[in-house]
């Protein structure tokens, strides 16, 4: 019969073995099963000590000494070596990754991670027209039909009356373009010694500059260096109390199409609705009352109208209209430049600079083929009304 003492004995070489091992704590586990028991089977009992025994063989040892502690233990002995002795020492201390104080070996990852940008979606979908270099003095202008003062005149006429008279009136505008700019400073020791990220700074300030840019495409207000973008280039649009059920984000689309094509349908043919990303998502999980999806996920279209995804538009607010009336104005690429600043050159430092000049230009004459929502929760209640 196996005794509690033998399973104590038994504990207590499994005991001296690495807590940390899988196996030695599953042992552990079998054994402390075994305590209490009045009888315990022979043969597993055996099996135990079998597995015990199979793991001192494998040098499952209790503890890891360093160097240091090998010394420290054996310092009588080195001694006498030092004296001239005979004695030898054999030092076990394991050596690891850590031993190496400081190892310069490293698995580098090619290219360098980039920074997260919005899209520039209207920027993007707007024709663009080159202005080169020339006699302009950095202005566009054009002239319109002055529709504030010209009078359409044409009605029926009785034989022997005079013909009404229509009044035509043009008038002249101009638009200047702007300048849109970023520069950064960087030392002679960069661009020599760090040749990869030196080569990704003309980049970041390529992109710093498009990002500004199309940010102005929708918010520029035309005061100071800003440019005339959608905000004040697009008349505002004024919901009108329609009885619609539960108006939605489609509807009020649909109504502001109507707007513009129900007096300028010969001219305009309304193509895109710009939206932030959180209405367009507004717009697609829209439910009916037996919770079907309303928006068609098939065509990503309203009628004729696609759904632009400009996070520059602001939340609440939306631009719809035709973009054949809108242009982009611009004097060529990014420009990207060196030069020096100040003191830069005392100091052995180049600034890097990047430019870009452009105007945004929706005509006086062409207003009417856009508009612009100030506040979709407020046109969507007056819609239900």
């Amino acid at each position: 019969m196996i005794t509690q003492e033998q399973l104590d004995a038994l504990s207590a070489k499994v005991e001296g073995y690495k807590a940390q091992d899988v196996e030695v704590s599953t042992l552990k586990a079998e054994i402390e099963a075994l305590k209490g028991k009045e009888t315990i089977e022979k043969s597993v009992f055996e099996n135990l000590q079998e597995q015990v025994n199979q793991l001192k063989e494998m040098k499952v040892t209790t503890t890891v000494k360093t160097i240091v502690e090998e010394i420290k233990e054996n310092k009588e002995v080195l001694k006498a070596i030092a004296k001239g002795g005979n004695a030898e020492v054999v030092l076990k201390a394991d050596t690891l990754r850590a031993s190496i104080a400081t190892n310069p070996h490293v698995a580098l990852v090619d290219g360098i991670g980039q920074l997260q940008r919005k899209k520039r979606s209207l920027y993007e979908l707007f024709r663009k027209i080159p202005v080169g270099a020339g006699n302009h003095n950095g202005t566009i202008a054009y002239v319109d039909w002055d529709e504030a003062t010209t009078v359409k005149a044409a009605a029926s006429v009785a034989e022997g009356v005079a013909f009404a008279e229509s009044t035509a009136k043009f008038k002249g505008y101009t638009l200047a373009l702007q300048k849109i700019g970023d520069s950064l400073p960087v030392s002679e020791e960069f661009f020599n010694d760090e040749v990869m990220a030196a080569a990704e700074l003309e980049l970041f300030l390529d992109a710093n500059v498009l990002d500004k840019v199309a940010s102005q495409i929708v918010v520029g207000d035309n005061t100071g260096t800003n440019l005339k973008g959608l905000i004040t280039s697009s008349p505002a649009y004024t919901a009108v109390a329609s009885g619609i059920a539960d108006a939605n984000i489609y509807d009020l689309i649909a109504k502001v199409s109507e707007d513009i094509t129900s007096v300028g349908g010969a001219k305009y043919q309304p193509d895109f609705v710009a939206m932030n990303i959180a209405d367009i998502n507004k717009l697609k999980l829209k439910k009916d009352s037996t919770y079907n999806y309303v928006f068609n996920f098939n065509d990503p279209r309203i009628g004729a109208l696609n759904i632009v995804e400009d996070n520059n538009v602001t939340a609440n607010t939306l631009y719809l209209g035709d973009s054949r009336f809108a242009r982009i104005y611009e004097m060529g690429g990014v420009v990207v430049s060196k030069g020096y600043n100040g003191t830069d050159f005392a100091e052995d430092m180049l600034t890097l600079k990047a430019r870009k000049r452009l105007a945004f230009l929706i005509r006086e004459a062409d207003k009417t083929g856009f508009r612009k929502v100030a506040s979709i929760s407020a046109a969507l209640t007056t819609l239900a009304t």
